[in-house]
């Protein structure tokens, strides 16, 4: 398998690195627990990883107009405290809040549930959600959790109101079918052995294509797996990392991005049509074959959290080194070239999203959320908001456009406002959501 190196420094082995909105926002593994299949290696709010020294600054000197109001604040449904996860996009109809007692769908717009899950799928769902990610269509979501099981909820066509737990992956009918061949069966530790299809650890990402076909899952077993979908099949596992994998992030053209706690992140991408490898994996299905076209290499720890931006131009990759490193396309150099990092959390950066307008929210093991605007010219960011109220360490962010009208004329006359819900998680088990606005025109 050929692997490309990206645009950084040197490359070095190391342990480190758990909302609400419409698109496949993943969120990043928090867990301060390990497991024996991987050192799935904890954010503690205690990280003091020195930031990206050789990256510069990509923060503007001159600050935008901004205000930004708490809107509600969605607690969980039982007194003791369980971690949320958020995930959102470009439906404004499609925010996921799960839980391990409950997933449901909120309306951008009101903040109402519109479909719940019942108290019998929750049980079956047991375990602690690690990530969530919205489906495309807007009436489907996926969960990742600690158990190392995906499970797809959709909304009851007789009865919208209900969330139901429509499968848990791998299914029963793909593990059936796979079971009775023994190169099916991996190793995955000593005396161990489990079918390839199946995660050995925690879920700690998931995230879907924009044309709604395929699922991706990242785990700290160190793999990345695909998904097809309606079938739910599960298609390739690939050995994506050599510690514990975090966050994973799909751009619009099918690309694929994972983030580990070996301090690098990952680019992968279907092999060309006409490559015999590529044939061999698709098998009669003609099913995409991913592969590594390039490793990336910036962050001094752990990667915790990965967004997608621009329309697949940007990635934004946040770590335990208090950064979030801003990548840019570059064909020349092996897909992305670092431009510079974003600046200023006092502690690891749990979580990033992205959104229509160029916003970039960024949620850390401080307890605050940043927003940063993208200027035009896409060589500048302004830290527009430093958003506080969590109680705990901020472990999934979502942002999507208010609902219309998104540009709000000032009273005194000023230049006209954008505004953004965002939404942010976290472990002391509220979901808060936020409006934003900003002045146009940077």
């Amino acid at each position: 398998m050929a692997t490309g190196t990206g645009d950084g420094d040197g490359e070095a082995s190391g342990k480190g690195g758990d909302g609400k909105l419409a698109s496949a926002v993943s969120s990043s593994s928090s867990t301060v627990s390990t497991s024996s299949s991987a050192a799935a290696a904890a954010v503690s709010e205690a990280s003091s990883s020195a930031s990206l020294p050789s990256l510069p600054s990509l923060s503007a000197a001159g600050a935008l107009a901004a205000s930004f109001a708490h809107v509600a604040t969605l607690r969980p449904l039982s007194a003791a405290p369980s971690a949320a996860a958020v995930a959102a996009g470009d439906s404004l109809r499609g925010l996921v809040v799960a839980r391990p007692a409950s997933v449901a769908l909120h309306d951008l717009s009101t903040l109402e549930a519109t479909s719940t899950s019942d108290a019998a799928d929750a049980a079956a769902a047991a375990g602690s959600v690690k990530c969530a990610a919205h489906l495309h269509g807007g009436a489907a979501a996926v969960t990742g959790h600690q158990d190392g099981r995906l499970r797809l909820w959709r909304v009851s066509s007789r009865s919208p109101a209900r969330l139901l737990l429509v499968a848990a992956l791998p299914t029963v009918a793909d593990r059936l079918h796979r079971f009775p061949v023994p190169s099916n069966h991996v190793t995955v530790r000593r005396h161990h052995r489990r079918l390839w299809i199946e995660h050995a650890d925690t879920v700690s990402g998931v995230a879907a294509s924009a044309d709604g076909r395929l699922l991706f899952s990242v785990s700290w077993d160190k793999t990345l797996k695909v998904w097809a979908l309606p079938s739910l099949r599960c298609l390739q596992s690939l050995p994506a990392h050599d510690d514990a994998v975090n966050a994973v992030a799909v751009a619009p053209d099918g690309t694929v991005y994972t983030g580990s706690a070996d301090k690098r992140v990952r680019v992968w991408a279907p092999r060309p049509a006409n490559d015999k490898a590529a044939h061999r994996a698709r098998g009669k299905k003609h099913q995409p074959a991913y592969h590594l076209v390039a490793t990336l290499s910036r962050h001094t720890a752990a990667v915790n959290a990965l967004a997608v931006g621009c329309g697949g131009r940007a990635l934004y990759s946040g770590g335990n080194d208090r950064s979030v490193v801003v990548w840019e396309r570059e064909d020349s150099a092996s897909h992305m070239v670092a431009i510079g990092a974003l600046r200023g959390h006092r502690k690891a950066v749990l979580a990033i999203a992205w959104a229509a307008g160029g916003l970039v929210v960024s949620g850390s093991a401080d307890q605050t959320v940043r927003a940063w605007r993208r200027a035009a010219d896409g060589r500048g960011y302004a830290c527009v908001a430093v958003i506080e109220g969590h109680g705990a360490a901020v472990r999934s962010v979502a942002a999507a456009p208010a609902p219309a009208p998104q540009k709000r004329p000032r009273g005194d006359g000023g230049a006209d406002e954008e505004e953004w819900r965002v939404c942010s998680a976290s472990f002391d088990g509220e979901v808060r959501v936020w409006s934003l606005r900003v002045a146009s025109g940077l």
